[in-house]
């Protein structure tokens, strides 16, 4: 099950790895999981009952990852609005 980090991980200056950036927006028809998959990504428990998202709920995840071909991890901050 994957699971990104709610916070920035506090790392020393000697393994600090660089942080990359990305907002996704997350757009669909009512009911068909947006916010499910938010809380998925974010390993919190996926709501088992349907309620409908006002407005716009914006969530950062930090997730780390080693790019195929790099020996140096990157941290991925996505921004996620739903």
């Amino acid at each position: 099950r994957p699971s990104g980090l709610l916070e920035r991980p506090a790392l020393p200056p000697a393994l600090a790895v660089p942080a990359v950036t990305y907002k996704l927006f997350l757009a669909g028809r009512s009911g068909v999981g947006k916010s499910a998959l938010v809380a998925w990504l974010a390993g919190s428990a996926v709501p088992l009952a349907h309620h409908e998202t006002l407005g716009i709920e914006a969530s950062t995840l930090f997730w780390p990852a080693q790019p195929r071909g790099s020996a140096r991890p990157v941290l991925f901050q996505l921004q996620l609005w739903d």
